[in-house]
Parts: structure tokens; sequence; C-alpha cells
């Protein structure tokens, strides 16, 4: 069976000019990454790399009544949040994609007490990291428009790592570039507003997924991932989260996990491959994933600017299969909500 080393933990995945490629259970400290001597083989300035690194927070909600995914990204030649909401119940979607061109939100190094604070034209967001004491908090809040009503969102993700344990992954992806995910699964508190009514989550029911990257992605890449959560037959609360990467030595080290009742346990690289009519498969080598998702409801984000697009697919589906723990406990997957996400890049 799939066994993955965890390395013990360091205050940051970059020593002495070098990234460190690894699995943690920890945060870091700092993470950055412009930091590391010559990521590429050719000296570039230090303004040119940092338009090749590109940043983002990530946050997933999931509960009896609600699926949301929220991005806020900088890609340092734009830089852009979106929400998608699914209400499960009446099968209503909204779609917000906010973007600022030429610009660029300052995403923090650290999830150690960093805000990320920003208001512009009807639209606003503050991403809290607070790690000492167990937060992360985020609010959010989109004025209401033609045909779309008033959006707010107040939420708490409980990262207290006696709860779950989160995975923090450096990735090669070529020379000396990397990219950094740290994940935290936890339960969830806060409330939706969405027009008139008020949707509000409880950490005994709500479940939630809070991602924090960064990496020198390639020029014209592909990058597929897909998570949901939920509870057992037996009431024990799990998620999992994987992705085809676009870093080497996936069999070494990659993003794969699943929690099961806050206890992780690392997955193997998988391949996430598409059938007609909606349908994916994800399967792993070493019979620990094999999973499949059916679509209900997608949501595709193209933008272009000049030389450079990107292009966000965003789907809502149903996950059926099955999930191995380290413990080779087979986790049945039944009809689990959850998303599908493939981000295209030529940036």
């Amino acid at each position: 069976m799939y066994t993955r080393h965890l390395l013990p933990q360091r205050d940051e995945p970059v020593e002495a000019g070098k990234p460190i490629q690894g699995t943690w259970t920890t945060p870091f400290e700092k993470v950055d990454l412009l930091a590391v001597n010559r990521p590429y083989r050719i000296s570039l300035p230090a303004w040119i790399l940092d338009f090749r690194l590109k940043e983002w927070q990530a946050f997933t909600v999931q509960s009896d009544n609600i699926l949301m995914e929220i991005v806020i990204a900088n890609m340092k030649f734009f830089c852009f949040a979106e929400i998608v909401f699914w209400n499960r119940q009446s099968k209503e979607k909204l779609h917000i994609f906010k973007t600022r061109p030429f610009s660029a939100w300052s995403m923090p190094q650290s999830l150690n007490d960093t805000v990320v604070d920003q208001t512009c034209g009807g639209f606003s967001f503050r991403i809290h990291n607070c790690f000492v004491s167990h937060k992360v908090t985020l609010s959010l809040s989109v004025d209401s428009a033609i045909e779309r009503p008033l959006f707010r969102a107040d939420l708490v993700f409980d990262i207290d790592l006696k709860n779950a344990t989160p995975l923090a992954a450096n990735l090669f992806i070529a020379e000396n570039r990397s990219m950094y995910i740290f994940k935290n699964f936890s339960g969830i508190e806060g409330s939706v507003v969405l027009g008139d009514t008020t949707f509000t989550l409880h950490g005994e029911s709500a479940n939630g997924l809070f991602r924090d990257c960064k990496g020198f992605i390639p020029y014209r890449s592909n990058y597929i991932s897909c998570r949901a959560f939920g509870f057992d037959t037996g009431g024990r609360r799990f998620g999992f989260s994987l992705g085809e990467n676009i870093v080497r030595k996936l069999n070494v080290n990659n993003e794969n996990a699943l929690w099961l009742d806050g206890v992780l346990t690392p997955l193997p690289p998988v391949r996430i491959t598409g059938a007609e009519y909606g349908e994916f498969v994800i399967q792993d080598i070493e019979g620990m994933v094999d999973l499949n998702f059916k679509l209900v409801e997608d949501t595709n984000t193209p933008l272009d600017l000049f030389f450079i697009s990107m292009e966000h697919i965003c789907s809502i589906g149903l996950f059926n299969g099955m999930l191995m723990t380290q413990k080779s406990e087979k986790l049945p997957i039944r009809n689990v909500m959850g998303i599908l996400e493939n981000f295209k890049f030529k940036l």
C-alpha cells in the first residue's frame, strides 16, 4: 500500500536558497519562494521573478443546504475573486467573478496573524489568517446588481491542529521552481446571505477546506483537482482533496489527502479523466482511490488579456466510489456532492 514520508516541522520550505521537496503536517512560519536562488536556468531580474510567481487562497464550504467555492487570486498580470454558490435544495446557482486587470493583491507569506483586505466598487473581502487562535476568518460582501441579489459571507474555519491534521506540500515543477500547497480540512461556523435568505453554518454539520497556494506556474499549464466532504453512516466526518498536478515525482510527493475524523491519510497520485455526458473517473494505481464524478452544474470563466489568458471551470456534481485510509479501511463514497475544478493557464 502507498505510504509517504512526512517530514519534521520546519519554519519554511526554502533552505540556503534551495527549495525543499516534501510533505509536512504543520504550517510553515513563512513561505517566500522568491528567496530561492535562480529559480530558472538563467538569472532573471527580481521583478520578472515576482511576475512569474502566482498566489491564491481558496475556500470550499459545504452543508446540508449549500455548496460554495471562493477563490481569491493574485496572478500578477491581474487579480480576481470568484464565487460559485449552489443551493442544494432549490438548485439555484450564483456566479460572481470580479477581476482587476494589470493590478495585484498582496497575498501573505505567513498564516500567522496576517490579513488580506480589499474594497473596490461594491465588492469587498477580508481574510484573516491566524493560526495562533486556530482560526481563518473570511468576510466577503458583494452589492446587489441587475439580476443578482446581495451576497454576503462571514465564515470562520476551525483550524485547531488537535481536531484535524493539515497537509503542507512543496512540489517540484522544474529546476529550482516549486509549487507550495497548504490544506486544512475543518468544521466551519458562520452565515451566508443571498438576497433575503440567510444560511447558518454550524461546525457539527458544516465542513470547510482552506487552501493556501503559491507557485512558479508554467506559462502554459493545466491543473485539475477535485474535493468533497460529508459524514459516513457512522457519523464520522470525512473529506478528500485530490489533484492531477503539474509537478514532477508525484509518486514521492503530491497534494492528495483524505481526512477521516480528523486523521490525515496522504494518498497516491491520481489520474482524472473525462468521459462523455459530464462523467469523470478519478483513480490511482495503488487501489486506494476509485471514484466517479457525475456533473450536475458547471461554471466556465474565460479571461483574455492580450498575450495572457486563463480559463477556470468549476463543476458541481456527485462523487461515488471508494477511498482507502492508511489503516486499509475502505471508505464508501455514495452520492457525495463536491467540486471538480480545472484551471487552464497561459500566463
